[in-house]
């Protein structure tokens, strides 16, 4: 679960309303090796890793602009949302394992907390 929340806090920092989040997202300018910068690298062309790592770590905005507009490109958005669907099913499916009923049910709570926030 915590591996989830720190990925989806990565996603949140690039794709999230700074208006909801309270905080605007800086991953990109300070050179954080986010998991959207994971993922990009795991589906860029030569064309794509050019324009990445050309912008990528500065804080110009057309830079950030730049990297933000190659994530859209590779679709970014729809695989964090493949992925937070599969997390969570796999999430419920441990909880649910648990013998405790109690502790199901905390973990729940977490989860419910975190799931798509």
């Amino acid at each position: 679960m915590g591996i989830y929340f720190q990925i989806q806090d990565d996603y949140l920092d690039c794709f999230g309303d700074p208006e909801v989040m309270g905080k605007i997202g800086t991953d990109i300018e300070d050179f954080k090796c986010s998991w959207l910068f994971v993922q990009a690298l795991v589906r860029v062309d030569e064309r794509q890793k050019d324009i990445l790592f050309e912008n990528y770590g500065k804080s110009d905005p057309a830079c950030v602009a730049k990297v933000k507009a190659l994530y859209k490109e590779l679709n970014l958005e729809a695989v964090f949302s493949e992925y937070e669907r599969e997390i969570y099913e796999k999430l419920i499916s441990d909880i649910e394992a648990q013998p405790n009923e109690a502790v199901q049910a905390v973990l729940k709570s977490f989860l419910h907390k975190i799931y798509r926030r």
